[in-house]
């Protein structure tokens, strides 16, 4: 092939290439961010029916729903891709779920 021919397919097709690189790799981390997410939605509602099981009052069965949840994230090598806050809060929206659909007491 002609070189001159080749530097310009070069030239075109580089963006391209590195815009459609740049969007496969931006759809990656999306997905596996909302995999990660999904997967904690989940144990956070493991945790709080194995934590309705227990004796334990409110704020103890809170706290252990955590411990519960923080262990999987640990086991799954997940270890700070979530605050504390953010464990908190989807233990409790896991309570409100469980609530609604009659699961907890």
């Amino acid at each position: 092939m002609d070189t001159n021919l080749l530097t310009a397919l070069a030239t075109i097709l580089t963006p391209f290439l590195a815009y459609v690189s740049h969007s496969a790799v931006q759809f990656l981390k999306t997905k596996t961010k909302n995999g990660n997410l999904q997967m904690l939605l989940t144990w956070a509602d493991q945790a709080v029916s194995m934590a309705e099981s227990t004796t334990l009052a409110g704020p103890d069965k809170k706290a252990q729903a955590m411990q519960l949840v923080t262990s999987r994230l640990v086991a799954n090598k997940l270890t700070g891709k979530f605050s504390q806050e953010q464990i908190g809060a989807v233990v409790e929206q896991a309570v409100i779920r469980l609530n609604a659909i009659g699961t907890t007491k």
